[in-house]
């Protein structure tokens, strides 16, 4: 009785032993399911850039931390990627954060490393990255990111600020009246050092260097790429001779962040310079060599009721003869050579011959006579008898339909005299090209936009607001 006593009390010994690893692997088990990531926290999670300024032709990274999981319980799926970005490659590596004392194991996770490469410069928006942790799927967002030329290939540019607001917003040419001063600013991007700044004083005019900033005195401004532009120095143009100039050149010789030296090209404004108003000016007496150069600068600010208002008054007559000749059969009256003659006087190219709308009524109503005498003798069947007379007949129809389809394709074009100025590559205020248009130059609409018409003049094409178009109907 003793023996089997002893002998059950080991056997439950044994079980209640099996019984306490079981339990305590459950526990275990349990205790790590439940430090396992939320689906909450990692989709709170973001792919962050590496650094503040990525460029182009070269690898960029971004990384995100994930708490508490392992490199081999994790998966990495790259989506579609923008136009001009490409995966390169992607990583998992564990990393371990010790804790505040020795007691304390610290923090581990799984770091993701991601990289693209970008062959254009500009601001890009990746899709997030499908991320599996512990076979759940999630998306993680990746930061936006502007991405640079890259300084290896560069070039340095000039551009000029000029403290007349209305200079800054006429593309390259400038209009202004002798003696006007102009005031601008030199900045540089993309440079590391000036090496040499130097200009030629231009004849019949006063230039001066206003003030020149640090960038001039030859101390490198650092081997880090900086997209920021750095100021030169602000100089003061007066000129007095009547004409069309271009804006005095500066020489500059610059370093750039791939170490090589070159010669900046200066920006390229055309100056027409009219003659100032005479009750604006005093003279001198008449030995001094210099009187031209003391004219005092007319006022900046004009009304705009009165700006432009003798322009209005010859657009008024130009538009008036336009209209005259497309109402008008070609030829019969003086609109086309007065309407050249207008042109011509104004340092306009002259236009090609208005599409007349009574030449186009003729011809559809000739084309329509003449088909009907064609299908009076095809049907009589007095083709044989006559078929010369049907053979000419049938010439003059054909020749008469092709002018008539010409005349149409040319009556269905909506033209406008335009008001003068520069045209816009996008239909939005304040983004304007270089192309600049004279007032009463004759323009083709192709579409339309809201308050915005899309142009054609010759081979440049832009948008232009529709108040500056005076429809030629």
């Amino acid at each position: 009785m003793e023996k089997q006593t002893a002998r059950f009390s080991r056997k439950q010994c044994l079980g209640l032993l099996v019984f306490f690893l079981l339990s305590s692997i459950c526990v275990l088990d349990a205790f790590c399911q439940g430090k396992k990531p939320s689906w909450q926290y990692v989709q709170s999670l973001h792919f962050a850039k590496t650094k503040e300024i990525y460029f182009t032709a070269e690898d960029s990274y971004f990384t995100v931390d994930i708490e508490g999981v392992n490199p081999e319980d994790v998966s990495v799926f790259v989506n579609d990627v923008p136009r001009n970005v490409s995966f390169v490659s992607s990583r998992k590596e564990s990393y371990l954060i010790p804790g505040a004392n020795p007691l304390d194991d610290g923090i581990h996770g799984c770091r993701i490393v991601i990289a693209f490469r970008f062959t254009q410069p500009g601001y890009f928006h990746i899709m997030p990255i499908d991320v599996r942790v512990n076979d759940m799927y999630n998306r993680i967002a990746v930061d936006n990111v502007r991405v640079y030329e890259n300084p290896n290939t560069v070039q340095p540019e000039l551009f000029l600020q000029f403290d007349d607001p209305r200079f800054n917003t006429s593309g390259k040419k400038l209009n202004v009246k002798s003696g006007d001063h102009i005031a601008f600013t030199l900045y540089i991007r993309y440079a590391v050092q000036l090496i040499n700044f130097n200009w030629k004083i231009p004849e019949d005019s006063l230039f001066t260097e206003v003030e020149r900033y640090e960038i001039t005195k030859g101390n490198p401004r650092g081997t880090e790429f900086s997209p920021e532009a750095e100021a030169i120095a602000k100089f003061d143009w007066q000129p007095f001779k009547i004409g069309d100039f271009k804006l005095p050149e500066i020489k500059i010789t610059a370093t750039t962040y791939s170490g090589k030296k070159l010669d900046v090209a200066f920006p390229q404004y055309t100056v027409s310079v009219a003659p100032a108003p005479t009750n604006q000016a005093f003279t001198l007496p008449k030995e001094n060599a210099f009187a031209y150069a003391f004219t005092v600068p007319p006022e900046i600010y004009v009304p705009s009721a009165q700006k432009g208002k003798k322009g209005l008054k010859d657009l008024t007559q130009l538009l008036a003869l336009h209209k005259k000749e497309r109402h008008s059969f070609p030829f019969l009256t003086s609109a086309y050579y007065d309407r050249r003659q207008l042109e011509e006087a104004s340092g306009l190219t002259p236009g090609p011959m208005e599409p007349s709308i009574p030449a186009l009524v003729f011809f559809v109503s000739l084309s329509f006579l003449l088909l009907l005498a064609s299908s009076i003798f095809f049907f009589t069947k007095k083709i044989a008898s006559h078929l010369a007379v049907f053979s000419l007949l049938i010439f003059f129809t054909l020749a008469s339909l092709v002018t008539t389809f010409y005349f149409v394709g040319q009556a269905n074009k909506k033209l406008a005299l335009f008001t003068g100025g520069n045209i816009n590559p996008i239909p939005e205020q304040g983004v304007e090209s270089d192309a600049y248009i004279k007032a009463g130059t004759l323009l083709q609409i192709e579409k339309e936009a809201g308050e915005w018409v899309y142009i054609k003049y010759n081979d440049t094409r832009g948008w232009v607001l529709h108040n500056k178009l005076m429809l030629i109907d």
